[in-house]
């Protein structure tokens, strides 16, 4: 296993704890909901663009965690939207649904890096 695997393991790992430190702490009545879901979308985009560059992984071992880092802070971001901005919590299943999406796509990037590629 090479330095830039344990480099890329260890960043996941970092960003699924982050995801889980930031999704724990946004249940209302936190007060800067709306920071929190941008922060969220953020730094997914941020890290999505990375994955889509980086030769350390497959195509297919990338190609799963950015759909469900983008699909989780995505619904994670809209369920925080509605609510701050409709007090609608019809839809407040969405945040820990998109939180588990995302985190699960950051676990599924620290199995991929950790597994070495077949020649």
């Amino acid at each position: 296993m090479t330095g830039q695997r344990i480099i890329l393991a260890i960043a996941a790992l970092w960003g699924l704890a982050g995801v889980a430190m930031l999704a724990s702490g946004s249940h209302p009545p936190q007060v800067g909901l709306l920071a929190v879901g941008g922060q969220f979308l953020l730094f997914h985009a941020a890290a999505c663009l990375a994955l889509v560059n980086t030769q350390l992984v497959s195509n297919w071992r990338r190609a799963l965690p950015i759909a469900l880092m983008l699909t989780g802070s995505g619904l994670f971001a809209l369920e925080i939207l509605l609510h701050v901005s409709t007090g609608l919590a019809a839809l407040a299943m969405l945040a820990p649904i998109g939180g588990g999406l995302t985190i699960l796509g950051w676990l599924l990037l620290v199995i991929g890096a950790l597994i070495e590629p077949r020649n």
